[in-house]
């Protein structure tokens, strides 16, 4: 039997191909963790657990038999709450939805499954996954392991909570203000926010009755997971069909110089008047630094490239509020998007520019460690606080926004806890497409600070 307190998924699928475990055991397991610790924390919301043991003892007897159902085969996951998911209710945390039982996958969920996943249940976020609490109206809220007076972030917050707690050892996440990142750093897990269109992300907060095709700008949907290996795996089956909405395409190798700390070029971003940070993040991202450059590494601390971050955060909200607006509502003209478009593209080859002299870019994915759950304050009204001074609840934007704007890939890691016993990570940006690169440079961090560790108690 695997220690779910600490196996990884990449672990799990070892034992299950080994005949440590069986697939049915490690459901039963998972399961019998769900009992245990979802009462408190209210991550896993929705459950198949008919379809998903009869899944389990399919992969076992497939196995048996010599056949190998993909690189996910037997493993038992769970899907955030605005993923369709066929057969199983899929809410997006909107009381109209409640009901709602989607008759067909999100193309996740469908890669997922096709590479032998199991989808045993669904996992709390925030109604349309707009906010940094996981809380909705149909569900409720959903706590952190690590504290649970404080936010589990969102809006992949149940995702990150049932992997930091061994519910699930593997998770679909979207990102399009921080949200697999955030979580991942509020938890202590491991999340890849993809290149804008390296995955297809279809399905995705379905409106019962239609389904949207074309792509949404900025947002993505990328893999959370217990370790570097788990979300590499991740990617790979989310991505196996095509990339960048090419069938057959795959994305590039990671740089060779990713593969070792030495020569690695570092910039570091963590001190902007835009961007109020606390100085412990800094601090620690800052460590980090040191001991990439003790390596070999060449580290520098940097300002972003292109315009000011104050102005790289006033068009990312003008683009992000197109993006999120409700069908129907008034919002920009075209006219008016395809200007802040251009000057989005204008940063795009800003950004490529500065990954000339650099491999890859370190900063922080928040302003601070996870904060009280402050759900009942009407987002507006809500701020934060950053060394003892109140900031607008806005501004854990900035950080999220560094690389959703130019559509860059961003790896979450854990490096420590704060002084509160609070995870504490960074996000690793690298170029457009550089996916790999920012997965093996994050494996090389993860190696420096010892990888996932467990909430006390689970």
């Amino acid at each position: 039997m695997i220690d779910l307190s600490t196996a990884t998924a990449t672990e799990a699928l070892a034992a299950l191909r080994a005949g440590t475990i069986s697939s049915a055991e490690l459901l039963e397991a998972q399961l019998a963790r769900v009992e245990k610790f979802n009462p408190e924390l209210n991550a896993v919301v929705a459950m198949d657990l008919e379809r998903a043991r009869a899944g389990a003892r399919a992969a076992d007897e497939a196995l048996a038999r010599g056949q190998l159902l993909g690189p996910l085969h037997g493993l038992p996951i769970t899907i955030k709450d605005l993923y369709a998911t066929e057969g199983l209710v899929t809410t997006s945390g909107y009381v109209p939805f409640k009901d709602f039982v989607p008759k067909k996958d999100a193309a996740g969920v469908a890669a997922l499954k096709k590479a032998g996943a199991i989808i045993y249940g669904k996992t709390n976020a925030p109604e349309f996954g707009a906010d940094y609490q996981t809380y909705n109206d149909v569900y409720g809220l959903c706590r952190n392991p690590w504290n649970t007076d404080h936010t589990c972030g969102g809006s992949s917050g149940g995702s990150a909570v049932s992997l930091a707690t061994g519910m699930s050892l593997l998770e679909l996440g979207g990102d399009i203000g921080g949200s697999i990142r955030v979580p991942a750093h509020y938890n202590g897990v491991f999340g890849h926010k993809p290149t804008w269109g390296a995955v297809n992300r279809f399905g995705e907060i379905p409106v019962p009755g239609t389904w949207m095709h074309a792509p949404v700008d900025l947002v993505v949907c990328g893999p959370l997971g217990r370790s570097v290996a788990d979300l590499t795996l991740g990617l790979e089956v989310l991505t196996a069909a095509g990339a960048g909405g090419i069938p057959g395409a795959s994305l590039p190798p990671a740089s060779a110089a990713a593969s070792s700390l030495k020569g690695l070029r570092v910039a570091i971003l963590v001190d902007d008047p835009a961007a109020p940070t606390d100085r412990e993040t800094k601090e620690i991202i800052r460590n980090i630094g040191q001991q990439m450059t003790s390596a070999g590494a060449y580290v520098e601390e940097t300002a972003p490239p292109g315009p000011s971050l104050k102005e790289q955060n006033a068009l990312y909200h003008r683009l992000l509020g197109a993006a999120m607006a409700p069908p129907g509502m008034d919002g920009v003209s075209l006219s008016e998007w395809k200007k802040d478009d251009e000057a989005r593209h204008r940063l795009v080859a800003d950004y490529s520019r500065f990954f000339e002299g650099f491999d890859v870019l370190l900063a922080p994915i928040a302003p601070t460690a996870a904060f009280t759950h402050r759900h009942e304050v009407p987002f507006a009204e809500r701020t934060l606080t950053v060394d003892n001074e109140e900031i607008a609840y806005a501004l854990h934007l900035v950080w999220a926004g560094l690389a959703t704007l130019p559509g860059l890939p961003a790896t979450a890691v854990p490096l420590t806890r704060s002084a509160e016993g609070l995870p504490i990570g960074m996000q690793i940006i690298g170029p457009c497409w550089a996916d790999k690169t920012t997965l093996a440079v994050a494996s090389l961090v993860e190696t420096l600070n010892g990888g996932f560790v467990a909430p006390p108690g689970y």
